[in-house]
């Protein structure tokens, strides 16, 4: 349901000062112009261009790293302490203004690849690497009055150098969207309209239809901004060479509803009471998928759907409505309620391939409540192919720790972490390689 950005007030990162001959042949970059040049936060429009580089994590979207286009004569060795780096944005109510910690700096080519000064001859930039956290740099904050994720707005760093301005940057770069739409639109005949993002793999063509998978999102990422559904959870890990290299290539389909999944044709259900109640949605987002399919060389044998509360909730929803129309699906944290579902709703499920993923310490949506009785009915029902990967919590598997030393510990209810690290598994089986072979 809820992502679980959250405004932090503080975020305090230490980065770097480039040396004086740099930052001097930088047209003044730094100083107060004469002219009265000077951009509506403070700084010095003079300044050495660069770009920020935004990378999907576990904890959201976050400023990786700042790459600077400086003059190319020869420079300096360069270390990390030499620079300060502040960071800038807003929400809806509030300015913040924190620093950055600052990971490496080195020269580069555009891209932010280190090269070797002795031999590189193309354009000279320097690239100073932030070091990321669950708890800062953050770049979606969770809004309590609207229930939903959004981007800060007029989010800048500054690089600096003893208190002098290097570089002041505007610009960001999304190297994990280069293969993806974000400007998909759908509307269906029932009227609702869908904005989406989509992937499509290398080696997709009429000879070779490829899989199909499709990721829907939870209660904070409904909206009319795609960008917001793949970096709301970290959708891109689906993008990526090792997702794509397990599925030997495979389209993805991030379709984004303009409210949340769970919303029922009665209003005045509550999203709790979804017993076998279907969203307004469910027609409109089948019709998108077989467009999609119609429309892109897929294999329709292999359509594959799944998402993350409000998402697992659709998912089963679409299962029940459109049986023999996915050949997988893998509900996490899943908030269909199964009390009083009717038979025949979950005979339409039993025979479709589920992996249920969850963490026994969720909140939001309790296991014992949805995702277990469920999974008991299905098994009473006689399903063949049912698997599940429940963990005890949601904790950090790549080294971000809390102030004590132990793992970061994430929500409860934040169990999709693990599905897109492929942490997923049932005895010698992995999600992910469970999807590739269906």
């Amino acid at each position: 349901m809820k992502s679980y950005f959250k405004k932090h007030t503080t975020l305090i990162l230490a980065m770097s000062m480039l040396m004086a001959s740099c930052l001097s042949s930088c047209d003044g970059a730094g100083k107060d112009n004469s002219d009265g040049n000077t951009s509506e936060n403070g700084k010095t429009d003079s300044s050495c261009p660069g770009k920020m580089v935004v990378r999907g994590y576990d904890f959201g979207p976050s400023v990786e790293k700042v790459i600077i286009d400086i003059p190319d004569e020869k420079k300096d060795a360069l270390t990390a302490d030499m620079f300060s780096v502040k960071e800038e944005k807003k929400d809806g109510s509030s300015s913040y203004s924190d620093e950055r910690k600052v990971k490496d700096a080195f020269y580069s080519d555009a891209e932010g690849k280190k090269v070797d000064l002795s031999s590189y001859k193309e354009n000279l930039y320097l690239t100073v690497e932030l070091q990321d956290h669950p708890d800062e740099g953050l770049l979606l904050y969770f809004d309590n009055y609207t229930s939903s994720n959004h981007w800060f707005s007029d989010y800048s760093v500054t690089v600096l150098q003893s208190g002098e301005v290097l570089s002041y940057v505007t610009e960001m770069d999304f190297p994990e969207l280069n293969r993806v739409d974000t400007k998909g639109s759908f509307t269906g005949s029932e009227g609702h309209t869908f904005s989406y993002a989509s992937y499509e793999p290398e080696n997709a063509t009429a000879e070779n239809k490829r899989p199909l998978i499709i990721w829907l999102h939870g209660g904070g990422e409904g909206g009319t901004d795609p960008t917001t559904t793949v970096y709301g959870n970290e959708v891109v890990a689906l993008f990526r060479d090792d997702f794509q290299t397990v599925m030997d290539g495979a389209y993805v389909l991030v379709p984004q509803c303009p409210t949340a999944w769970i919303e029922f044709a009665d209003n005045g259900k509550n999203w709790n009471e979804n017993a076998g109640c279907d969203s307004i949605y469910v027609n409109d987002l089948m019709e998108l998928i077989e467009k999609f399919a119609d429309t892109h060389h897929v294999d329709k044998g292999r359509i594959m759907l799944g998402g993350c509360s409000n998402g697992g909730y659709m998912t089963i929803d679409l299962l029940m409505n459109y049986p023999g129309k996915f050949a997988a699906a893998y509900p996490i944290c899943e908030i269909l309620d199964p009390e009083g579902l009717p038979e025949d709703r979950i005979n339409a499920l039993k025979d479709v391939p589920m992996w249920f993923v969850y963490a026994e310490n969720d909140k939001t949506v309790i296991p014992a409540v949805y995702e277990e009785p469920l999974i008991a009915r299905l098994k009473e029902a006689g399903a063949k192919d049912l698997h599940s990967s429940v963990f005890q919590d949601v904790h950090d598997t790549k080294g971000y720790l809390q102030e004590d030393g132990q793992p970061y510990q994430y929500y409860g209810h934040f169990s999709w972490i693990y599905f897109f690290n492929d942490e997923c598994t049932d005895g010698s089986l992995s999600l992910w390689q469970w999807l590739s072979d269906k």
